[in-house]
Formats: C-alpha cells, structure tokens, sequence
C-alpha cells in the first residue's frame, strides 16, 4: 500500500515486485516521491524499486539487512516488524530471480529497467 497524506494513493492484490512495479506504471514515479509505503517483504529488488519513487518512509513487515542499509542511505525512514539476513524462497532457496538478478546493480533506475524486462519476457 501506498500513502500520501494519510490517504491510500495505491494498493494491489499483486505479490512480490509487482506491486511496486505497477504503482509506477499506473501513477508515475513523481505521484509517488514522499509517499508512505508498505509491503510484507522486501528485499533488495523491491528496496531499488521503491528508491527509484523516492519515498520517504517504508514499513515493512520482513526486510532484508541489505534493503535497510541501501534504503537508508538513500535517506528513507525505513521501519521493519524484522529484519533478516536474506528472502528465502518457498523451496528453501535464499534468492528469488529478482534478488539475484540485482545483486550487482545499485542504481535504482537502472534496476527499474533491467526487473521491467525481466517481468515483460516472462509473461
């Protein structure tokens, strides 16, 4: 979910990194700079996706130790029910495609596009 002056702007059935992905597509990425947002998980894919909206504040309720600090040094509040090491997938595995397919970016328009094409080819 999304806030904006203490207002739901966006909410989405979707899971994962769909959520954000669609807030962007649906109202743009300047109605979304200093809004509130929330999400029961985030890990890394879905921290450079909320820093490319540039929010101030994320709630979450599970992220990651790397989502925090690169939220963080972006300057957003950032405030987790918890905090873990890594996002397991239902099978155990520690990296879903997306975590994995950002590890090495750091640039959050760049993650934007390179997790936008990923999404598109899978469809």
């Amino acid at each position: 979910m999304i806030w904006r002056h203490a207002q739901v702007i966006f909410s989405s059935p979707s899971k994962g990194i769909r959520p954000h992905i669609e807030a962007i597509e649906t109202l743009g990425k300047e109605k979304l700079r200093d809004t509130v947002m929330a999400d029961k998980i985030v890990g890394r894919a879905a921290a450079l996706l909320m820093l490319y909206s540039v929010p101030m504040e994320i709630h979450a309720g599970v992220i990651t130790t790397k989502a925090r600090e690169l939220l963080e040094a972006g300057g957003v509040l950032v405030c987790p029910n918890a905090e873990v090491s890594a996002i397991k997938e239902k099978d155990g595995r520690i990296y879903c495609p997306f975590e994995a397919m950002v590890q090495g970016i750091s640039d959050p328009e760049k993650a934007y596009h390179a997790l936008i094409s990923k999404i598109k080819s899978m469809r």
